[in-house]
């Protein structure tokens, strides 16, 4: 088990052990948009969370010619495998490789 597992939002169970979706804990928000109006990067971490650590999960956003978005990348860890996981700097984030 990774030992960024402690970083990802917590969930309730339900009596049966399913996850009730709206008790996932709220989470921080950064957002860059670079020079333009769309969204470039999207970051989410418990807040709080200092952009310095390693505990952000961070997607690329692109967008086709009307504005639209076209896909979400996400960064490669260090083992060059693509993740979703809370495990990145924020502070960093134009510097990883997305896929």
């Amino acid at each position: 088990m990774s030992s960024n597992v402690k970083n990802r939002p917590f969930n309730r169970l339900d009596a049966q052990n399913y996850v009730i979706y709206d008790s996932v804990d709220d989470l921080a928000f950064l957002g860059d948009y670079l020079a333009g109006t769309n969204l470039i990067y999207k970051g989410f971490a418990r807040p709080g969370s200092s952009t310095a650590n390693a505990v952000w999960q961070i997607a690329k956003l692109a967008y086709d010619g009307n504005n639209n978005v076209i896909s979400i990348k996400w960064p490669l860890t260090s083992d060059g495998v693509a993740s979703n996981d809370y495990e990145f700097i924020w502070a960093n984030r134009a510097s990883y490789t997305y896929v």
